[in-house]
């Protein structure tokens, strides 16, 4: 080999050399611990995420706790449950039930934090009066909830209404020795006529007419060739003779008189016809498809 290759040899060795030797210096002296540092400052960066979210959490529950302050009942039991109780009725009556009667179990007292009390409300309404008993039960401030709420059907139109009720009095509060008088913000709309949709409705009833007036077809009469249908509305106590294409007005319906045969009648309220045998109220009224 000449004396030339060897130098050409030797050269192209100490560049291979110098070539892994720099990376491996690069890789030690300067990627080794720029990677090092960016691993610990991620580390970090998720501890101080961990942390603000904890922090944030805790902002939250002390805004929660603030606010259950402000609703809750008298942290004394008998105060509590007597003035609560005082509420439950004055809500009935403003909101018109009759037949009320309330009901409250002793407080139960939970790990020396807080009382629970148990109270029973059984009246009788309308649809109406109980939309405004739950619409005026929500927006009241008070550290309360419905455990649960049974519904039966009763003449002229009216509900038996059975409601279970559970309240909160934090223990320890100083000063507070009444009922929280603050709004709550628990509904979607804070306007009472946007549920009257809601009284439109029959709940009891399946594919029949919305909010039954106790309107019964009684019989299906001919006066000169003419057909006249004979209609009672019980909780009014009248009876009213209409003829075909009449309306009549009934609560919050406004009936049309569609057509008369001899023992049934087809009746449209909000644009839905309805047939309705002689005998039957409008709950029981069939609703014909469109068209028919």
């Amino acid at each position: 080999m000449s004396q030339y290759r060897k130098y050409i040899l030797a050269a192209v060795f100490l560049l291979l050399l110098v070539g892994y030797g720099g990376d491996w210096l690069v890789r030690r002296v300067v990627r080794g611990p720029l990677e090092a540092r960016r691993a610990v400052a991620a580390r970090l960066q998720q501890r101080i995420s961990a942390k603000q979210a904890q922090w944030n959490s805790i902002l939250a529950d002390a805004k929660r706790l603030e606010l259950w302050q402000q609703q809750s009942l008298p942290s004394d039991p008998q105060l509590a449950r007597s003035l609560y109780q005082g509420w439950l009725v004055q809500l009935a009556r403003h909101v018109g039930l009759t037949d009320a009667m309330f009901d409250s179990s002793a407080a139960q007292q939970r790990k020396d934090l807080y009382h629970v009390f148990g109270f029973t409300l059984h009246g009788s309404g309308t649809l109406e009066q109980l939309t405004r008993l739950l619409y005026e039960f929500y927006r009241a401030g008070h550290l309360h909830q419905i455990r649960s709420l049974e519904l039966s059907p009763q003449r002229g139109g009216r509900i038996g209404i059975f409601i279970q009720i559970e309240a909160l009095a934090i223990a320890g509060l100083k000063g507070n020795n009444r009922l929280s008088t603050t709004t709550a913000n628990k509904l979607a709309y804070s306007d009472f006529d946007r549920y009257r949709l809601i009284v439109e409705r029959n709940i009891f009833g399946q594919g029949t007419a919305t909010a039954d007036p106790g309107l019964r077809l009684t019989a299906v009469t001919f006066s000169d060739g003419l057909p006249q249908a004979w209609f009672s509305i019980d909780h009014l106590g009248q009876t009213v003779r209409m003829s075909q294409g009449e309306t009549l007005e009934v609560g919050h319906l406004l009936i049309k008189l569609a057509e008369v045969y001899e023992l049934d009648v087809v009746l449209e309220v909000d644009g839905q016809r309805w047939l309705l045998s002689v005998g039957e109220s409008l709950a029981q009224a069939t609703a014909l498809p469109p068209g028919f």
